[in-house]
């Protein structure tokens, strides 16, 4: 018989315990926020009585929330309160866009109060400061500081950087600062209110291979450009949703629906970056097909995106615009308040 080697138990137990580790950092990053978690946990009850689930499951397995296999073990189960215990046992467990996706079937299925419902729990837990009065005394001190962990100096890798187009000058360090408690004083009054969490959602679309009978290059070094601008929204404090190679017809369809997503209701600003290939006032698929800039501004106008109204709505817009103009880049930003003909 083997003789067991000295300290073999401590090793077992200190794996088990890296591996459990590893595991709950995994559904960190990869699970249900925690405020949508408490949001279905309080409705509960109301939400296992009255959920209708025969077309919702539907929406929810073309959205890849849940699989055939799920549907099948959830209509396995005995009476609808049973079956909606089983669905509401399963959300938390199936990633960040599981919410959204639930509230949209919600809504698609015409069971819109209860969406309503966790959109004004959602909105409950949000912590956010006070709001700033219009009429604040200049001569209180600086507010404080929000308590967060110092984020890490993200930077790119190696690899990345060999296909960028910083001139060799070394990979960008990315860092958002607070501004200084004289730019606060001056300018606080002229400010949006941004108190939410998140601040918003952001939407990060890059068309970088190209198709199609225009002859379009690829866009040298666009990756890293949206990569850069994905890491920025992250530490503004932007939930960001990023689009890879699109036709014309998907940016404007994908554009639709990040427009009319819920959680909207509960954020205080949104962002748009839109990477392309261009001409004057349209961008280009990856299939060679314009979309018109203006078309997607309505998308997110006051009668096409309620949610957002008085809210800023930031588009940037990295493309060239052809012509004379040539390889020119330009960026457009685009607010409530300041392209109020626009939106």
């Amino acid at each position: 018989m083997a003789t067991p080697i000295a300290g073999s138990r401590p090793a077992l137990a200190l794996n088990g315990l890296m591996a459990a580790d590893r595991g709950r950092r995994i559904l960190g990053v990869c699970g249900m926020h925690p405020d949508h978690q408490e949001a279905l946990k309080k409705n509960r009850v109301l939400l296992a009585k009255q959920l209708l689930l025969s077309e919702l499951l539907e929406h929810l397995l073309e959205q890849d929330i849940i699989t055939f296999e799920m549907r099948e073990h959830i209509q396995a189960k005995v009476g609808s309160f049973n079956q909606n215990v089983e669905l509401l046992n399963l959300l938390p467990k199936r990633g960040p866009r599981a919410f959204d996706a639930f509230c949209e079937a919600l809504r698609e299925t015409k069971q819109g109060h209860l969406e309503d419902l966790l959109l004004s729990t959602l909105s409950g837990l949000q912590q956010v400061l006070s709001p700033l009065s219009r009429d604040h005394d200049l001569n209180l001190s600086f507010p404080v500081c929000e308590s967060y962990p110092p984020h890490k100096r993200l930077r790119l890798s190696v690899d990345t950087v060999e296909h960028s187009l910083d001139n060799r000058d070394g990979p960008p360090c990315l860092q958002v600062k607070p501004c200084t408690p004289e730019f606060y004083r001056t300018h606080h009054q002229l400010a949006y209110r941004l108190q939410s969490r998140p601040r918003g959602l952001a939407l990060v679309l890059s068309n970088v291979h190209f198709t199609g009978e225009k002859d379009l290059d690829s866009r040298s070094g666009g990756d890293v450009d949206h990569r850069n601008l994905v890491t920025l929204f992250k530490l503004l404090g932007y939930t960001v949703h990023v689009l890879l190679d699109q036709t014309a017809q998907e940016m404007q369809e994908k554009l639709q629906n990040f427009a009319q997503l819920s959680a909207h209701r509960v954020t205080d600003s949104c962002i748009v970056a839109l990477l392309s290939h261009g001409v004057e006032g349209g961008v280009y698929g990856v299939d060679g097909k314009v979309l018109q800039l203006q078309e997607v501004f309505r998308l997110f106008d006051n009668a096409n995106c309620p949610s957002l109204q008085n809210k800023p709505k930031m588009f940037f817009i990295q493309a060239c615009r052809g012509g004379a103009i040539g390889s020119l880049g330009h960026l457009l930003l685009f607010t409530a308040a300041t392209a109020s003909l626009a939106l």
